[in-house]
């Protein structure tokens, strides 16, 4: 049996963790009964600290895109959707683009902005004792602040972020067009990174830019709601 070591934390009933969603979606597009664990348990069994990780019997696997691949290779899962390897090969480009750029926008809202940290602390870390809640928030804040600055973004100013990510978003939307999925009527396996990704740039957060900024393409906020439909998290978790 499978287990799905995720985080508990939602924001507007969505996984707060794209990454862990993108999980969730994968393991519903291949069908796949799962069981499983949330929360401080399972951040403790993450080898690499941080999650989503897949337990398979006596193996954690970290990383959604590893986990991917352990469920094609293990599971005869297929998420090519049935495209050409030059079609997947555009595909696997925007889903990098989604989880190595737009994501660490998303990030920077979230985390940034004094506002949009208050409701963070609490969605993110409400299950802590009280005296111990501020504490932890704040480290984990710094330790994001930090990495978003080594990664670029967090140098920038908003203006600056938001050109960046609308730049994505106009390529995404521009690859999906009136087309259901990205590359076709049929989803593939970066439908579940790029749906994912969107869906938690939609988040409901006092600091609005980016949320403003991806509700003006109708068709990304429509895609990343029929994914959401289409594979509702943990529909094949284990009764």
């Amino acid at each position: 049996m499978l287990t799905n070591h995720k985080f508990s934390a939602k924001l507007d009933g969505v996984s707060a963790s794209p990454f862990c969603l993108k999980v969730d979606i994968l393991l519903a597009m291949a069908g796949l009964s799962y069981d499983v664990l949330e929360g401080p348990a399972a951040l403790q069994t993450a080898p690499k600290g941080k999650l989503p990780v897949m337990k398979d019997q006596e193996e954690l696997i970290a990383d959604s895109e590893f986990i991917r691949r352990h469920l094609v290779i293990n599971y005869n899962a297929d998420f090519s959707g049935g495209y050409s390897e030059a079609e997947l090969a555009v595909a696997h480009a925007f889903m990098r683009m989604a989880e190595h750029s737009l994501y660490f926008v998303t990030v920077c809202t979230r985390w940034l902005p004094d506002e949009n940290f208050a409701v963070i602390e609490d969605q993110f870390f409400g299950i802590l004792p009280p005296e111990m809640r501020s504490s932890l928030a704040n480290e984990s804040r710094k330790s994001v602040i930090a990495k978003v600055n080594n990664h670029g973004y967090g140098q920038h100013t908003w203006e600056e972020r938001l050109a960046l990510g609308r730049a994505d978003l106009q390529a995404i939307s521009t690859q999906l067009g009136d087309k259901p999925y990205l590359l076709g009527n049929r989803p593939c396996f970066a439908d579940a990174a790029v749906g994912a990704q969107i869906l938690c740039t939609l988040s409901n957060l006092p600091f609005s830019g980016w949320k403003k900024t991806v509700e003006q393409f109708p068709n990304l906020v429509a895609y990343a709601n029929r994914i959401k439909e289409a594979y509702p998290e943990e529909a094949t978790e284990a009764a």
